[in-house]
C-alpha cells in the first residue's frame, strides 16, 4: 500500500510541475498585459517618462523571449562587434565622443571595446562593389560613407562573417547616424564659406568632379544609380499619397552636374577662381548648390545605405524568426534630433548599445549629463568652434526653404528625405511591433 502511495505521488508530480510553471508563465504575461494598459490608459507625466517607460517593458519582454539575453552570467556585450556609419556633416565629429561614451561605460565591466578604422573608399572592391570589411566581436569600428552597392547576400556576410571562429559572435550592432539632406546641404554650405574655411580642399578642388572609386574607375552614378532609380522603393512625400517611385535617375546625377558645371568658373572675373572663393562670392544660392553638388556623394550614400541595411535586416531576422533582435539590429538616428535633444538622443544610443546591462536610471543620468555638457559647450565655445554651424547663419531656413523649390535639387532631396522619414517611422513603431510579437508567440 505504501509502494503504491508512493508510485502515485510520483506519478502525479509531473502534471502539478506542469501547472506551476503554466500558473507561473500565466502570471507574467498577465502583469506584462496590465503594465502595458497601465502605460497606455494613463495620461503621461511626461514625454520622456513615458518613452523610458516604453523603453524598461521592451527590455522585460526581451529577457523573456530572447535566450541569449540570458545564456550566460557575464554581459555577453563582447559577443557582438559594433559600427556607427556617419557621413559628412552628419555625425563625422559625434561619432568619436559616441566611442568615448560607450567605452566609458564598459570600464566598470573590465574592458573598452577595441576601436578599428576603415577607409570605405580606400579599401573598395571593384568586384563586389563594396568595401571591404571585417567586424571582429568585441570591437567597435567607425565608417564614414561606406561604399555598399554589392548584393544584399553579400552585404550580409561581410556583417557577419566571423575572422576568427573561435570566438563566439551573435551579431552586429549598428549605429547609423543619418540627417535631413536638406538641413545637411545647408550645414555643409555654411561650414565651408566659413572665414577662415575648417577644410583644404575648398582652396584646390573641382567641386563638379564626382570622382572614382575604385580599379574599375566607377564613379557614383554608376553604383548607386542601379539601386535608386528601381521602381520599387514606395516614397511618401509631404501633402501626397504613397507611391512606389524611384529616387534617383541617371539624369538626376547628369542634372547636377551640369548645373555646377554652369556655375564653376564661368562669371566674368572667376575664370580662374577656386572652389571656396566662389563660395564667398556667389549668390548664397548658387554657393549652396554648388556645395551640394560637391558633397552630393555623402547625400546619395546615406539614401544607399538606408536600403541596404533595411534590406539586410530583413533578410537576417527571416532566418532568425524566433529571436526579437536577431543577428543584426540596426539603430537610425537623426542629427537634426541630435542637435535639438541631445539627451534624449543620447539616451537612444545607451539604450540600444547597453540595453540591460545598465539600468534605466543610469542610462537617463548620463543622458542628462551629456545634455548638460554640449548645450553649454554650443554655447560657450560657439563663435570659436567653427565645426559647429547651428544658429551662426541667418538665411538658414531660407536657403532650406530655396533648395526645396529648386527644380534641380529639390525633386531627389525630397524623395531621399521621404526615404528618411520612412525609415526613422517603422524604428519608431519597433516597440509595438516587438510586443504584438512576444504575446503572439508566447509560451
Amino acid at each position: 500500500m505504501v509502494l503504491y502511495r508512493q508510485n502515485l505521488t510520483a506519478s502525479m508530480a509531473g502534471p502539478k510541475r506542469l501547472k506551476v510553471r503554466v500558473t507561473l508563465l500565466g502570471f507574467i504575461l498577465a502583469s506584462l498585459a496590465i503594465a502595458i494598459v497601465i502605460i497606455t490608459s494613463r495620461p503621461p507625466l511626461s514625454a520622456d517618462v513615458d518613452h523610458h517607460r516604453q523603453l524598461s517593458l521592451r527590455s522585460m519582454i526581451t529577457r523573456l523571449k530572447d535566450p541569449k539575453s540570458v545564456a550566460e552570467k557575464d554581459p555577453h556585450f563582447w559577443k557582438y562587434a559594433y559600427i556607427i556609419v556617419n557621413y559628412h556633416k552628419s555625425g563625422h565629429a559625434l561619432s568619436d565622443v559616441l566611442v568615448k561614451h560607450i567605452n566609458s561605460n564598459l570600464n566598470q565591466f573590465g574592458r573598452p571595446l577595441k576601436r578599428m578604422k576603415v577607409q570605405p573608399r580606400g579599401h573598395f572592391n571593384s568586384q563586389t562593389k563594396c568595401s571591404e570589411m571585417s567586424f571582429a566581436p568585441g570591437t567597435i569600428t567607425v565608417i564614414g560613407g561606406p561604399e555598399l552597392h554589392c548584393s544584399t547576400e553579400q552585404l550580409r556576410d561581410i556583417l557577419l562573417s566571423h575572422p576568427d571562429p573561435k570566438r563566439p559572435k551573435w551579431g552586429v550592432k549598428i549605429i547609423h547616424l543619418v540627417r535631413n539632406p536638406f538641413t545637411m546641404s545647408v550645414s555643409n554650405y555654411n561650414y565651408h564659406r566659413q572665414d577662415p574655411t575648417p577644410e583644404p580642399f575648398v582652396h584646390w578642388k573641382n567641386p563638379c568632379d564626382a570622382g572614382e572609386v575604385g580599379s574599375n574607375k566607377d564613379t557614383l552614378k554608376d553604383l548607386a544609380a542601379p539601386l535608386l532609380s528601381q521602381p520599387k522603393v514606395k516614397i511618401r512625400v509631404r501633402g501626397q499619397l504613397p507611391l512606389v517611385q524611384p529616387i534617383m535617375k541617371r539624369e538626376d546625377f547628369k542634372n547636377i552636374e551640369d548645373d555646377c558645371s554652369s556655375l564653376y568658373q564661368t562669371k566674368s572675373g572667376m575664370e580662374n577662381a577656386t572652389f571656396y572663393e566662389h563660395l564667398r562670392t556667389l549668390d548664397p544660392t548658387e554657393g549652396l548648390r554648388m556645395a551640394t553638388a560637391d558633397k552630393l556623394n555623402n547625400i546619395v550614400l546615406m539614401a544607399v545605405d538606408l536600403i541596404k541595411f533595411k534590406r539586410v535586416r530583413e533578410l537576417v531576422k527571416a532566418s532568425n524568426p524566433n529571436h526579437i533582435n536577431g543577428d543584426m539590429e540596426v539603430k537610425t538616428i537623426s542629427m537634426d534630433d541630435f542637435i535639438h535633444q541631445p539627451g534624449r538622443s543620447m539616451y537612444q544610443v545607451y539604450d540600444f548599445v547597453f540595453n540591460d546591462l545598465l539600468s534605466e536610471e543610469t542610462k537617463m543620468t548620463r543622458s542628462k549629463t551629456y545634455e548638460q555638457s554640449y548645450l553649454q559647450q554650443r554655447e560657450s565655445h560657439h563663435e570659436m568652434n567653427n565645426h559647429i554651424t547651428y544658429g551662426k547663419f541667418g538665411d538658414t531656413a531660407a536657403l532650406i526653404e530655396y533648395l526645396r523649390g529648386e527644380p534641380v535639387f529639390g525633386p531627389p532631396l525630397t524623395k531621399i528625405e521621404a526615404l528618411l522619414d520612412e525609415i526613422l517611422y517603422e524604428e519608431s513603431v519597433g516597440m509595438e511591433r516587438m510586443i504584438a510579437h512576444a504575446f503572439s508567440h508566447g509560451h
